[in-house]
């Protein structure tokens, strides 16, 4: 099954269970009508004083279940958040196209749409004489890197420090990366690629890698790349660049919870990284990721930034 498998199994299914976690962690689950827009993210309606709408506020990661009435289901896990604007209005068309009827209750002020863009989900065909799952295909591959992946490595990170906000976004300087020699990117590649210190995940589409995001390791009693005393261990995240094309596509969650599942297994249970104060569209991105601001403020040699953590 690939996306516009997807998209149309959803829609031709029309509800689903969605389940979100509560204030102590716990699962809630609700049966609701959910649709799918062209992009295949997931849409529903719920009223702003509901508990989903609550959870979902304090933590975007949901699952959800579609199908099981024909033997076919789709088992999906994301992250949602309540889009405005014309993100809204592409979620309302898609969603007053399924459901008609439901017009009149979607211009109500307490009724708020819930979008969901998928980081994994699976396909799963258990009719008589039938019995097979598999993975769905997204649209775009996820993965670690590879020791020989350090061409592809390099010039992804320079085309990232040339773009128009990686002064507030980057440490380094796309002058002094480009001087580096071949020896530096098959190391840094190669420390990415293997261990529990540090791991990049890329994100490629066809040929083109379009987007990838570091995590590190940062063990208590020792320094953070800013040269900080680490007081709790946890994980940091660094380096993260998608291209301008697959912004907004829903890909860097996916990018952010790879890290999140790496961190976990290692047995971390908080995710951090440092975005400049004045860097909107990268705030904007992480808090619909799950990362809230810790209340920690710092000066790096980029300017003022704020400390953001996600809890997992």
């Amino acid at each position: 099954m690939d996306r516009e498998e997807l998209v149309a199994y959803v829609r031709s299914h029309g509800d689903g269970v969605l389940s979100t976690l509560g204030a102590d962690g716990s699962p809630q689950a609700a049966y609701l009508p959910i649709t799918a827009t062209d992009a295949g993210e997931l849409v529903l309606d719920a009223r702003t004083s509901s508990r989903k709408v609550a959870n979902l506020r304090r933590d975007p990661r949901v699952a959800v279940v579609i199908g099981g009435r024909d033997g076919t289901t789709l088992q999906c896990e994301g992250l949602a958040d309540l889009p405005d604007g014309a993100d809204r209005d592409a979620c309302a068309r898609a969603y007053l196209d399924a459901f008609p009827q439901f017009a009149t209750s979607l211009a109500e002020p307490e009724i708020v749409l819930l979008r969901i863009r998928l980081t994994w989900a699976r396909y799963g065909d258990y009719r008589p004489g039938i019995s097979s799952s598999r993975e769905v295909d997204l649209g775009v591959a996820i993965r670690r890197v590879r020791p020989d992946d350090w061409r592809s490595a390099r010039a992804l990170r320079l085309e990232a420090l040339q773009d128009e906000a990686a002064g507030i976004a980057f440490l380094e300087t796309y002058e002094r990366a480009s001087a580096e020699p071949d020896a530096f990117y098959r190391g840094r590649t190669e420390r990415a690629a293997a261990g529990d210190d540090v791991a990049q995940f890329v994100a490629i589409d066809g040929a083109a890698w379009v987007g990838s995001v570091t995590v590190i390791a940062q063990r208590a009693g020792f320094l953070d790349y800013h040269g900080r005393p680490v007081g709790r261990s946890r994980a940091a995240v660094v380096g993260v660049y998608v291209r301008g094309e697959q912004r907004g596509s829903g890909l860097i969650d996916r990018l952010l919870e790879e890290t999140a599942r790496w961190a976990r297994d290692l047995g971390f249970d908080e995710l951090t990284l440092g975005v400049h104060a004045e860097n909107a569209r990268a705030q904007g991105a992480y808090r619909r990721a799950g990362f809230v601001p810790s209340g920690v403020t710092f000066a790096s040699s980029i300017g003022p930034e704020l400390e953001m953590v996600r809890h997992l």
